[in-house]
């Protein structure tokens, strides 16, 4: 996987680009947004992590101009506690993630693992051909982590409407984030605390075992319901799990709370997707793209 760093403070920039570098990744790096849009150019990263405020051209405009070139390159932003507001709009203009600095080694290197996943599936899905304007499609798989981007892959390649890669990076990332909310906190019935102490102490694979371990939970399903009619495609997921009160989740576009993990992943799909709403009691989320 090709990474892009775009940070204008020399120590942040190298500090990225060596930790990156020695996880095994082709990785190169700009120290401003004017700069960031020429590498590109020339290299074509699958992944581009950017600081916001820099010279000449900062990360918003930056990534505003390769959306609107319908780059499907995946896009973290870095921000500062107190620019909160400078987050939101990158997640409206196009970002997929973002992470407060100063970055956390773990926090960084989990995200790109995650990415390469579905980076490197993008290679198994096949675009259709053809003049399908209407489908309806039932996925049933078990609760194993290592199912998730084969499935992502495999509702990509049913999507039979033409589509931006933009939105189809969009799609693999917030389908992505659903199942795995599906699978932790519906199906091993993980709570967010449960999850955020286990992330703080590097232990989320050994409570993932645990959970597993027990045979009620680990012979649970998660369904995905793919319907696409003329002019949009919606997903339908539900788990096995007795799902949650999702009312609950407190608000991250409230001051530091952005920062925090709770709640974070279903706020940013907010951004990645047209509609979505959770369903009955909470174990059940539904999702719509719009094309034109």
């Amino acid at each position: 996987m090709r990474i892009l760093i775009v940070e204008d403070d020399f120590g942040s920039r190298e500090f990225l680009y060596s930790l990156i570098k020695l996880e095994g990744y082709d990785v190169k790096q700009a120290s401003n947004g004017e700069e960031g849009l020429e590498v590109y150019k020339e290299y074509h990263p699958d992944l581009v992590i950017s600081d916001i405020q820099m010279p000449k051209m900062d990360g918003l405009e930056m990534l505003s101009q390769l959306r609107s070139d319908k780059s499907d390159a995946i896009f973290i932003i870095t921000t500062a506690f107190g620019s909160e507001d400078y987050a939101i709009e990158a997640l409206r203009l196009g970002a997929n993630n973002y992470l407060k600095k100063p970055i956390d080694k773990r926090s960084l290197l989990g995200l790109i693992k995650k990415y390469k996943s579905i980076v490197d599936s993008r290679t198994l899905a096949k675009k259709a051909e053809g003049r399908v304007v209407e489908k309806e499609l039932k996925i049933e798989f078990d609760t194993h982590f290592e199912h998730i981007s084969s499935i992502v892959s495999q509702l990509i390649s049913e999507i039979s409407l033409k589509i931006d890669d933009s939105d189809k990076t969009n799609i693999e990332l917030g389908l992505d984030e659903l199942i795995t909310n599906s699978i932790e906190h519906g199906n091993l019935d993980i709570s967010y605390e449960e999850k955020v102490e286990a992330v703080d102490k590097n232990t989320l694979v050994d409570l993932y075992n645990e959970r597993l371990g027990d045979p009620e939970l680990a012979k649970r399903k998660v369904i995905v319901n793919y319907t696409q009619k003329p002019g949009y495609s919606e997903w339908l997921i539900t788990d096995e799990g007795k799902g949650f009160d999702w009312k609950s989740i407190p608000d991250p576009t409230q001051g530091a709370q952005l920062m925090e993990l709770n709640g974070r992943g279903i706020f940013i799909t907010n951004f990645l997707f047209d509609e979505m709403e959770y369903l009955g009691r909470g174990n059940q989320v539904r999702v719509r793209k719009l094309f034109n």
